[in-house]
């Protein structure tokens, strides 16, 4: 037995452990859990969201079957990131892979990741593919950046522009030392778990191999139209900006102000004036300057077109 393996062995009761959020949709999380094969180095975590007894059946949970898997029921109903730290909270692997219960991993996926398992990397980043999730027909990947993921690959050009936790390996010892934790809100908890993982990760790598599917289906948190999601996204967006201009990477923010004119066109008014409120007071004065003088530009550029002299 290698140093390195006793090292892993004696510091980690499990290679690795996937956490894995759910809320009422205990078919598509029994398809997720069918995809990771039983392995005695495998600690896998469910979190379930206090979901509704009337969809789940709570005595025959999925997972509740294998050794390998941790339930953890919530009644507080405070979504996934909530979920997600409770799952932190009992890992006990030396590397940390996230899944949504709509998503699944490819077959053969553990044998890329053994390829990394005794690396002193921070954190290894893989392809996603995508498929309609009721039909599992191939779309085009959900992963931003998806082709550029690749071996001979620039991290330093693709740091934080991969605002997920799937389709990675995360040290352990990174959550845990520098205690980053997912934000518990409606929507969006991810973006700044990931965009400070990828700001201490200090030794990184891209691989080409697809470990992941994330499918697309129409009814979950990433396509639903819900005000509080979206007024959610504004604030962490904004948030995601401010750190970038902290740490110096001011080229790396991203104007998502399109989260604004979204409220307005699916809640009027009402709630376009709740994002623009808080899109004015928690983005970078820079940014809001540029925004609505580009929008101003464009529709005084609009009248003269309208009404030319």
């Amino acid at each position: 037995m290698t140093d390195r393996r006793k090292t892993l062995e004696m510091d980690f009761a499990y290679t690795y452990t996937i956490i894995i959020p759910h809320k009422n949709i205990p078919l598509l999380l029994q398809r997720c859990l069918d995809s990771i094969p039983l392995r005695q180095d495998i600690q896998v975590v469910i979190v379930d969201d206090n979901s509704s007894p009337a969809v789940v059946d709570f005595d025959n949970f999925p997972g509740s079957e294998r050794k390998d898997t941790e339930i953890i029921h919530t009644s507080e109903s405070k979504g996934a990131g909530y979920a997600r730290n409770c799952g932190l909270a009992v890992a006990k692997g030396r590397w940390l892979l996230f899944a949504d219960a709509d998503d699944f991993f490819l077959p053969g996926f553990l044998d890329v990741l053994d390829t990394f398992a005794l690396t002193d990397y921070d954190m290894i980043v893989f392809r996603a593919e995508s498929t309609d999730s009721d039909t599992l027909r191939q779309v085009e990947s959900r992963q931003e950046y998806y082709g550029r993921i690749r071996e001979d690959a620039d991290w330093e050009a693709l740091r934080y522009k991969n605002g997920v936790p799937w389709a990675k390996m995360i040290s352990a010892s990174l959550v845990r030392n520098h205690r980053i934790r997912f934000d518990e809100t409606p929507a969006g908890n991810d973006v700044m778990f990931s965009a400070y993982s990828d700001y201490y990760a200090r030794k990184t790598a891209l691989c080409s191999q697809a470990i992941y599917c994330a499918t697309v289906r129409k009814n979950s948190l990433y396509y639903g139209v819900v005000l509080e999601n979206l007024l959610a996204r504004v604030r962490v967006s904004c948030r995601y900006n401010r750190f970038m201009r902290k740490i110096g990477e001011r080229d790396k923010r991203v104007n998502r102000y399109y989260y604004v004119q979204l409220c307005r066109k699916h809640f009027g008014w009402r709630g376009y004036l709740k994002a623009v409120w808080i899109y004015t007071r928690m983005e970078c004065p820079d940014m809001v300057y540029e925004t609505f003088s580009g929008l101003l530009s464009a529709k005084l550029k609009k009248c003269l077109c309208q009404n030319p002299a």
